[in-house]
């Protein structure tokens, strides 16, 4: 019988995870660091957002596909999901899975690709020389970038964050995205960023970012990491997390009214029956 999976439990499975994503990127030396909601929880509560349910990690361009050919080449203790591995699913950013959990999302993962309860892993890329030559660059994607967001999902519904005045170029962008391929969208963004650009470009971002040009910050903001508390452990973060925390969120220490403490997402959680494999 399915037993489903509840807020702190899922929690601590994201945790397992991302101690497994660490202690790979240790032994291999390669770059992670907190980002979004989970640094902020980091900084704030010293652990998860009391109210949030994921755990998002980035990693600069070259160390982030250092990482996912790692994964798909050597036995690891989660299931990297990405385009490369699932020509079906279609994100940006790569998932760490817990592989005896399933996930199902209401509104996204458009083909009901097999998830299960993951981590986010985004790859941070070189963008340009000043902050207008990244937005720049940044834009340069925007419009396939958007495309791709409304191309996973499953049908058209009114969105929970969005002004209600956005909501025809939303369905504009659902109407064209019927016909769309993940893998072609995804290729022509990537080809737009240097895979080493992260220690070259004095300004570097996100590209598959929600928070789009607010998380263009100076490369200094990753270039150095600090271990911070976060749950029962610690992990690296951004030396520069001030500078990241207060473009993205503003006064990001002040807590939201209660009304707004809430997730975003719309999924149920089970543990896999384990005597389907």
């Amino acid at each position: 019988m399915e037993r489903d999976i509840q807020l702190e439990e899922m929690k601590q499975i994201e945790l397992r995870v991302l101690k497994q994503i660490r202690a790979i990127c240790e032994e291999q030396g390669w770059r992670y660091f907190l980002v979004g909601g989970t640094l902020l929880g980091a900084v704030r509560h010293k652990g998860f957002i009391p109210w949030d349910d994921d755990i998002d990690i980035g990693m600069p361009r070259a160390d982030y596909e250092k990482f996912i050919d790692y994964c798909i080449s050597h036995d690891v203790p989660f299931k990297v999901m990405c385009n490369r591995s699932e020509k079906k699913y279609g994100y940006l950013y790569a998932k760490a899975m817990a592989p005896d959990t399933v996930l199902l999302e209401e509104s996204s993962n458009r083909y009901n690709v097999e998830q299960g309860i993951f981590v986010d892993i985004f790859p941070v890329d070189g963008l340009g020389d000043t902050h207008a030559e990244a937005v720049k660059s940044l834009n340069k994607t925007r419009f396939n970038r958007e495309l791709l967001v409304a191309a996973n999902w499953k049908k058209f519904s009114r969105s929970k964050t969005r002004a209600i005045y956005y909501e025809p170029i939303r369905l504009a962008f659902f109407c064209m995205s019927r016909g769309s391929s993940f893998g072609k969208l995804i290729r022509k963004i990537e080809a737009r960023y240097d895979k080493d650009g992260f220690d070259q470009k004095n300004f570097v971002g996100c590209v598959c970012g929600s928070y789009r040009n607010r998380e263009i910050v100076p490369r200094e903001v990753f270039a150095e990491t600090v271990d911070m508390p976060f749950e029962d452990t610690s992990f690296k973060c951004p030396k520069g997390y001030d500078i990241y925390l207060s473009g993205i969120y503003g006064d990001y220490m002040k807590l939201p009214p209660e009304d707004k403490r809430g997730t975003h997402h719309t999924f149920r959680a089970y543990y896999k029956d384990q005597s389907e494999d």
